[in-house]
């Protein structure tokens, strides 16, 4: 009984608008109670545990990395670097759209800075060359998605701490995802273009066309630094995060000159504030992963799973289905430290490969911050777009539909979430 007393105390906090860390520390503690005793000590040593890591060094890191880019005006540099490479096929703002994002989520790692920053110039462009609204938000909300996939992911290296996978492995297995995921959207925004006869870019100078390039050259390095860095073994994870730290505070103070002492200070205090939740979050995550192996849910879960579950793709189905709701209600960090000690086992127990299953997971839950009632990404871009929720959510319906063809992609070819790491032995 102590798990169900467990969970029904977390679910009776989220309703009641308890902060989520505290709510999972709470259900943690009745868990423990109910199963074992508390035994306080255990439950701070397991806290500490789990944030006194050296990989989780690159949270804060990665996330002051990105907070610096967007600082240096990267943004418009960015559009127009997609812009001259692919702003002359038909329906080419659409393709720069997805080609942006992709290119801006190597440097931001989340979701809804894409739809809050790059969405608004974005809108603002595809409107000016006479695209429809509905069409130009769905595609920057859908585009969204890649950010938490492409490396570096922050719910990516949050499934790492949690899982025990390795970080490195699942930073660099987010590359070729991100690309099947562009190209199915890609391929949607050529049908929508021909259909509706989008526009395209005309065609600009040799010289012009390289003036953009080369002005969007240089944020761009910052992913490519992560993937060889890793790669070639001359840093870690966390180490790459460093680096790009100050690979960006260089762009930001010397090459752009767009930073200042004090700009750089208040984005140093905006990153702490943003770190701070989720290292609480990955500390009480810890505790409470522990109580459930305690009070042996994984174990009796397992069981029972396959007693009803007997094949690999049913379980794969099942976990689909769910995930996909769980991300319409929950954030996406706090759904991945609270349901990660539940599922992660299970997974395992059925030959899933780790990295794999982490892919899928996060972009399950990708898919849920573009969906209603509680997608962050759809309130950003409805904001940024000066659309209503109900509009936006009808031009998404193609978009779910496109995704969720990438997401069965994924889970039926494995090999496109393992190849890259297990051609450079980063597996778990």
């Amino acid at each position: 009984m102590s798990p169900v007393a467990g969970l029904f105390v977390l679910a009776v906090l989220f309703l009641l608008g308890f902060p989520v860390p505290y709510a999972i520390a709470a259900a943690g503690v009745v868990i423990m109670q109910l199963s074992t005793g508390i035994k306080w000590m255990s439950i701070t040593s397991n806290m500490i545990n789990g944030i006194n890591s050296f990989t989780i060094l690159c949270i804060p890191l990665f996330l002051f990395a990105g907070k610096l880019m967007n600082s240096c005006g990267i943004t418009d540099r960015l559009f127009k670097a997609a812009r001259a490479i692919v702003g002359g096929v038909p329906g080419g703002l659409g393709h720069v759209n997805v080609l942006g994002s992709f290119i801006f989520a190597g440097m931001s790692g989340t979701a809804i800075a894409d739809a809050a920053g790059l969405g608004q110039i974005e809108v603002k462009a595809m409107d000016d060359a006479g695209y429809d609204r509905d069409f130009s938000c769905a595609v920057t909300a859908a585009s969204s998605t890649l950010g938490p996939i492409v490396p570096p992911s922050m719910p990516l290296i949050v499934f790492g701490m949690v899982s025990g996978t390795s970080v490195g492995g699942l930073l660099i297995a987010g590359l070729l995802p991100g690309v099947v995921i562009a190209l199915c959207m890609t391929a949607l925004v050529t049908l929508y273009a021909v259909r509706r006869k989008y526009p395209r870019d005309p065609f600009i100078s040799w010289n012009h066309t390289l003036t953009d390039l080369k002005n969007g050259i240089l944020p761009c390095f910052t992913p490519v630094i992560i993937l060889l860095g890793i790669y070639t073994g001359i840093f870690t994870p966390t180490e790459a995060a460093a680096v790009c730290v100050v690979y960006a505070s260089f762009l930001g103070i010397v090459v752009y000159r767009a930073i200042s002492l004090r700009s750089y200070l208040e984005v140093l205090r905006e990153t702490v504030v943003d770190a701070g939740p989720i290292c609480i979050l990955l500390a009480v995550s810890t505790f409470f992963g522990s109580a459930l192996i305690r009070a042996n849910v994984p174990q009796q879960l397992m069981e029972s799973l396959m007693q009803v579950v007997d094949s690999k793709w049913v379980f794969w189905i099942l976990f689909n289905l769910a995930f996909l709701i769980v991300g319409m209600f929950m954030e996406t960090v706090s759904a991945i430290t609270i349901l990660t000690p539940i599922v992660f086992p299970m997974a395992m127990a059925y030959g899933i490969d780790p990295i794999h299953f982490g892919i899928v997971m996060v972009f399950n839950l990708m898919i849920g911050v573009i969906s209603p009632p509680f997608g962050t990404c759809l309130f950003a871009v409805s904001k940024v777009g000066r659309i209503s929720m109900t509009r936006l959510i009808k031009a998404l319906v193609p978009w779910y539909l496109i995704l969720i063809v990438a997401l069965i992609i994924l889970v039926i070819f494995p090999q496109i979430s393992t190849l890259l790491p297990s051609m450079m032995s980063l597996g778990q």
